[in-house]
C-alpha cells in the first residue's frame, strides 16, 4: 500500500467553467484514471470544487505529489532576469488593474528563460491547500511553453502553435525554441480563431512558404475546420495528432485527458 502511495500522482485542472482530475500510478496495467467533475453551473466554481473534494473518491487518497493546473487566460511573462518573486503581485496588478481578487503565483520556466505570473481564485486556492498541503500550482501557459519550445527545436522555420480549449484560444510562437509570443483571445468560432492566427501571423512578420503553423486542441471539429480553411493563405499547416505527438510518452495519446494535462505529465516540473 505504501508503494502504491509513493508512486502515485494526483493532477487537478481548473478552468473557467470546469474541474477534472487525473491520476497516475506507474507499472500498473492501467496508470491513469481520468474524471471530468459534473459541474453545477447555478454555484460558483469554488463551490464546485468543495463538494468534490468532499465527495470524489480520486481526491480522498494520498499521493506522493499533487499536481494543480490552472487554465486561465489571466497570466503574464516577465524575463528571468529581471524576475523577484517578491514583485509578482505588483507585476500581475499591473497587468490586469482590475483582477483584484485573486491569489497570485508564478512558475520559472528555465529552459525558455522566462517566468509566467498568473492569478487564480482565492477562495479555490485555499481549499486546494487546505485538503493538499503540499500541491503545486502551474499555469496552463507554462506547461504548454515549455512543451512547444521543445518542438520547436526540430525542423527548419519559426514556427506557431495554435491551442484551441473550452471558449478560447491561445498562440505560442517560437524561433528554435526562444518565445516570440503568447497570448490568449476568446474565440468561439473558426472565423474569429482564423482571425488572430493570421493577424499574429502578419505582426510577426511570419513566413507563408518558410515558417510553419500547427494546429491542436479539445475542441476537435473546430480544430479540422479551421486547418482546411488556413490552408488557403499558409502553406505549412498541420494539425497535431496526439497519439503521436505523445507517442512513447506517458500519456499514450489518451484523447480523454485535456491536451494541457498531458503536457504537464511529461514536462518534467
Amino acid at each position: 500500500m505504501m508503494n502504491e502511495v509513493l508512486n502515485k500522482s494526483l493532477s487537478i485542472r481548473v478552468c473557467s467553467n470546469g474541474l477534472s482530475f487525473c491520476t497516475y500510478a506507474p507499472g500498473q496495467e492501467t496508470p491513469f484514471e481520468y474524471k471530468a467533475w459534473d459541474v453545477n453551473h447555478t454555484v460558483s466554481l469554488a463551490a464546485n470544487l468543495k463538494d468534490a473534494l468532499m465527495h470524489e473518491p480520486m481526491l480522498q487518497q494520498q499521493y506522493q505529489r499533487v499536481n494543480v493546473l490552472i487554465a486561465t487566460p489571466c497570466f503574464t511573462t516577465v524575463p528571468v532576469a529581471a524576475f523577484k518573486k517578491e514583485d509578482i503581485k505588483d507585476v500581475y496588478q499591473f497587468t490586469f488593474p482590475k483582477d483584484t481578487l485573486r491569489h497570485v503565483s508564478y512558475n520559472v520556466l528555465r529552459r525558455s528563460g522566462i517566468a509566467i505570473v498568473f492569478g487564480l481564485d482565492k477562495n479555490i486556492y485555499q481549499l486546494l491547500l487546505d485538503d493538499f498541503p503540499r500541491a503545486r500550482f502551474y499555469a496552463s501557459a507554462s506547461t504548454l511553453i515549455e512543451f512547444f519550445s521543445e518542438k520547436s527545436l526540430f525542423g527548419p522555420g519559426r514556427k506557431m502553435y495554435v491551442y484551441l480549449h473550452e471558449k478560447e484560444m491561445t498562440l505560442y510562437a517560437f524561433e528554435q525554441g526562444r518565445m516570440l509570443f503568447v497570448n490568449t483571445y476568446v474565440a468561439t468560432s473558426v472565423a474569429d480563431i482564423q482571425y488572430y492566427t493570421l493577424n499574429v501571423w502578419k505582426e510577426l512578420g511570419f513566413d507563408q512558404v518558410d515558417d510553419s503553423l500547427f494546429i491542436v486542441g479539445d475542441v476537435e471539429l473546430r480544430t479540422v475546420e479551421l486547418s482546411k480553411k488556413i490552408k488557403y493563405f499558409l502553406q505549412n499547416v498541420s494539425v497535431i495528432d496526439r497519439s503521436e505527438d505523445f507517442k512513447e510518452r506517458l500519456t499514450m495519446g489518451n484523447s480523454f485527458i485535456p491536451y494541457d494535462m498531458q503536457t504537464l505529465l511529461i514536462c518534467g516540473f
